[in-house]
């Protein structure tokens, strides 16, 4: 059986062009996915990708930053918006599971009441927060936590100092341009 299809060569040019530059791509989208998740592994997988250090700089950038804009004000959304919805997804919830929740709750609360009020690990969280407050979390979230528990943890501490979010990309571009002179340093492909 034969198919022939009706299409001028433009169509055809431009449709081949688009299968031909797909790999490539697709390259950059991965390398773009992977900075805005795990900021500190986008560097050595694109250079495992065989991308020069431009395009590796350009879109772990643009997937840092952008990832970290998205969970920032996703997480802000979510706190809004589950404060709102609970009574909601309460109300369409089985009998069987408010039921357990409900036991879960008065387990919790008895567990609250005998227990510790103030642990050496809340006194340890406690410390690191008074420490290094906001700049330890800019510092040390593209490269040692994550771009999303950055996010998280910035929304849910800092999110009323305005100075956070620019000092956040701040430190995004950075790291990215030391990760990538490191990196390609180390790396010569």
């Amino acid at each position: 059986m034969i198919i022939i299809f009706n299409l001028s060569n433009d169509r055809l040019a431009c449709i081949l062009t688009i299968f031909v530059y797909m790999e490539y791509i697709l390259k950059l989208l991965s390398v773009f996915l992977v900075a805005s998740v795990k900021y500190f592994w986008a560097t050595p997988y694109s250079f495992g990708l065989k991308l020069n250090v431009w395009e590796t700089i350009f879109f772990m950038e643009a997937g840092g930053i952008l990832g970290f804009l998205f969970y920032y004000f996703f997480f802000g959304f979510l706190f809004k918006e589950l404060k709102l919805l609970w009574p909601v997804v309460y109300n369409f919830t089985p009998v069987l599971f408010k039921v357990r929740f409900e036991m879960w709750i008065i387990r919790q609360r008895e567990l609250r009441l005998t227990a510790r009020k103030f642990t050496n690990r809340n006194k340890i969280i406690v410390r690191m927060r008074k420490r290094y407050g906001m700049w330890g979390l800019v510092i040390l979230s593209p490269i040692i936590l994550s771009i999303p528990v950055g996010g998280l943890l910035g929304n849910k501490y800092f999110r009323h100092n305005h100075h956070f979010i620019p000092y956040m990309i701040l430190s995004i571009i950075a790291w990215g341009i030391v990760s990538v002179s490191l990196f390609s340093s180390f790396m010569k492909h």
